[in-house]
């Protein structure tokens, strides 16, 4: 892997923009390895083809052939040759609209409220009455008339011998709701994908791609569908790998593989040597990071198949990929970097990490960036009931690595969520401290027990059984402040940086 400078990084996507069609190098694979959702850009950990254009999948979407910058593709859907987010907009035939409510529909070109107006016929609204039906284009009153179905939808005074019978009553209920109760009509009854109607009982819809729905076990990644029960597949951040390794884990777009021994099948270790990819490597002088041997001097900490010094301010590790700064600014999402004022807005949740363009009275609720005026968020779930003075979580859970070295100097400790209650709007968590450090107090927990209360919407989501880092604040107060981390790799991590920058205080 290489290490990514923002100058060099820049001057690079333009020459590949201008050379990308003459060498091919956007090639188009359905289901690659590394398949992107047009294409995978050889030689790239971080851009992918739509078409002949390279764009970041993190950043921007991909739509019959055409880019939209600033809306992630894990988040949107397609409008025609359009991206946009289906949590705070609609696609009425080609259009993209933005919502009034959770409750809106398209009627043909428009949008209207559910709860308040009915859609006959595709294209016709009415206001929604008590006893008020649709047959095709027209309203009816279902106390004294009917909808006959002949050749056409008629309505009929309700004598008539061709108005349905009582047993009926699940078709006009489904009439009352815009829809029309023959299967010649049944297109009301249907979603839509970009502007294709499809059952979503059969049917699944990837990115504006349909595809037969097999099981409930069919799901998308990305623009591309799978099934559960695939063997040595895993969709990580919108992209499906295939031929990956049994218990492979995705986590922030990077593919964790169990240890392989590959190294025993093309050379013979001697005795006291270990294997790092297809070589032998003495750990007393070197560092394996992902099949790669690096000598110590370099750095003591893996950045993907990278070595780097974590004491150098200037290189920032985000999942895997490695960054050098032109200068002290900066976050990571995900795999990405993060500059700041640069009117973006970084959500995350423990699955994604998605870069969004900045918007008034937006917020973010796990990975997804919502509009206060149509949703609510509670612990990183969306509710379609805004509540506009409701408390929203401040901050973001990060990965660990992102957390250091500005952790050393602050009293932190690992604790497991044993049991999860609520009462009220307060979430009550038992935590066992597995290991708390104070660098410069060298205090330890004599009570591993700990009783944590927490506003439940305002704070990030908490699994139990899980492992996060949290900090003690000076009034006894606990903040959430990692996703979950692994004890074995993470507590190596958190120790070596923090008591290494300590005895170099020290000396």
């Amino acid at each position: 892997m290489e290490i990514y400078s923002l100058t060099a990084c820049v001057v690079t996507i333009l020459y590949v923009f201008a050379t990308s069609s003459a060498q091919g190098i956007c090639h188009h694979g359905r289901r690659s390895h590394n398949a992107g959702f047009s294409g995978k850009m050889e030689g790239s950990h971080h851009l992918h083809c739509c078409g002949n254009v390279s764009y970041k999948i993190s950043e921007s979407s991909c739509c019959n052939g055409n880019v939209t910058n600033g809306l992630s593709q894990l988040v949107a859907d397609c409008c025609d040759s359009v991206a946009y987010n289906p949590l705070n907009e609609i696609c009425c035939d080609g259009r993209i609209l933005t919502r009034s409510s959770t409750h809106a529909k398209c009627c043909g070109k428009v949008m209207y409220l559910t709860t308040t107006h009915l859609c006959c016929g595709g294209n016709n609204i009415f206001q929604r009455k008590e006893n008020i039906f649709c047959c095709g284009k027209e309203t009816y009153d279902v106390t004294t008339h009917c909808c006959c179905i002949n050749l056409a939808l008629e309505v009929k005074p309700k004598n008539e011998t061709c108005c349905p019978t009582v047993t009926d009553t699940d078709k006009r209920r489904e009439s009352q709701q815009g829809s029309l109760p023959t299967s010649t009509l049944s297109r009301n009854l249907e979603s839509k994908c970009g502007t294709k109607p499809y059952n979503p009982n059969k049917k699944i819809c990837c990115s504006g791609n349909l595809y037969e729905k097999a099981s409930a076990l069919t799901k998308c990644c990305g623009k591309y569908v799978y099934t559960l029960l695939d063997d040595n597949v895993l969709c990580c951040n919108g992209i499906l790998h295939l031929n990956v390794p049994e218990q492979s884990e995705c986590l922030g777009g990077v593919i964790y593989a169990p240890p392989n021994t590959i190294c025993q099948m093309f050379a013979r270790p001697r005795l006291g040597e270990h294997c790092c990819g297809g070589k032998t490597f003495d750990p007393h002088t070197h560092i394996c990071c992902n099949g790669h041997s690096h000598n110590k001097m370099k750095g003591n900490f893996c950045c993907g198949s990278e070595v780097y010094d974590h004491h150098n301010q200037l290189l920032r590790c985000c999942s895997g990929h490695l960054y050098k700064l032109a200068r002290l600014s900066g976050e990571c999402c995900g795999n990405h970097l993060l500059e700041y004022n640069n009117n973006q807005t970084c959500c995350s949740s423990s699955t994604n990490s998605i870069i969004y363009d900045t918007k008034p009275n937006h917020r973010c609720c796990g990975h997804y960036y919502f509009n206060t005026s149509l949703w609510s968020c509670c612990a990183e779930h969306l509710k379609p009931t805004p509540k506009p003075n409701s408390s929203l979580a401040e901050y973001r859970l990060k990965p660990l690595t992102d957390l250091i070295p500005e952790m050393c100097n602050k009293t932190v400790f690992f604790g497991k969520v044993e049991s999860l209650a609520l009462e009220n709007d307060q979430r009550h968590v038992v935590l066992k401290v597995v290991w708390q450090v104070n660098v410069k107090s060298e205090k330890f927990i004599k009570d591993p027990w700990l009783h944590v209360s927490m506003d439940h919407c305002s704070s990030p989501d908490t699994e139990n059984g899980m492992t996060y880092l949290w900090e003690e604040n000076p009034d006894r107060k606990y903040k959430l402040l990692s996703h979950p981390v692994d004890l074995t790799s993470d507590m190596h991590m958190l120790y070596a940086v923090c008591y290494q920058k300590r005895d170099k205080n020290m000396d």
